[in-house]
């Protein structure tokens, strides 16, 4: 067994245009499945981009507004996820802030 933290204290601040008052704490390491835990600052943003491969933000605590291909920011809160399909343009915001989990992989799809 190895343990290893995800704490806030444990992220690390991109600095990526794209990502705005965001912190990211990786589960894995680049390659296949890649797993990490966003936090989202109050005011926090991640710009409109396209998903490199599919991907899933699972919402653990707060609240924000997700969009996808439309464009329209719709809500989401704890307990809630999303799905984005590659290539797919999608955006997070987020007001009060919020920590989500984000799994990226090619092989990846929600639930039916």
């Amino acid at each position: 067994m190895e343990r290893f933290r995800f704490d806030a204290g444990s992220a690390f601040t991109p600095h990526q245009e794209l990502l705005e008052g965001v912190t990211i704490a990786p589960l894995t390491p680049p390659g296949g499945v890649q797993a990490a835990v966003f936090r989202l600052a109050a005011g926090g943003r991640i710009a409109r981009h396209p998903a490199t491969v599919p991907q899933i933000l699972a919402v653990l605590e707060g609240e924000g507004r997700v969009s996808g291909a439309a464009g329209d920011l719709e809500p989401i809160a704890a307990g809630e996820a999303v799905f984005w399909s590659g290539g797919e343009e999608h955006e997070t915001v987020s007001d009060g802030g919020l920590t989500a989990l984000v799994l990226e992989a090619e092989e990846l799809r929600p639930p039916s």
